[in-house]
């Protein structure tokens, strides 16, 4: 009788820690979700625009001579077991918005 009982509490127990996982991963790709269909404004909503949501890494700000800030971003692209290689751009604000220029290394 002992032997059915604990049986019976390790089943309901497997079912409900089932349903905690379950939960929780369904709120994380929620979570997920919301966070990736977030409008960004400004220089990163640019640049989830121009290369996609989250791609490119803001490496420095830069004044230029005439106080405007520019934006020295890399992209980086990964092939399977070989070092990843950047691709760098520098982005900068106009009138008309945001434009950017590849960097030559």
């Amino acid at each position: 009788m002992l032997n059915l009982l604990i049986f019976v509490l390790i089943a309901i127990t497997l079912v409900l820690v089932s349903i905690f996982i379950g939960g929780l991963m369904d709120l994380h790709k929620k979570e997920m979700e919301e966070k990736k269909s977030a409008v960004r404004d400004g220089m990163e909503g640019y640049l989830d625009q121009t290369f996609g949501f989250g791609t490119v890494k803001v490496f420095k700000s830069i004044v230029d001579a005439e106080g405007n800030i520019r934006y020295l971003v890399y992209l980086p692209q990964l092939e399977w077991f070989k070092t990843p290689t950047y691709k760098w751009y520098e982005v900068y604000a106009t009138q008309s918005g945001y434009q950017h220029i590849e960097v030559e290394r």
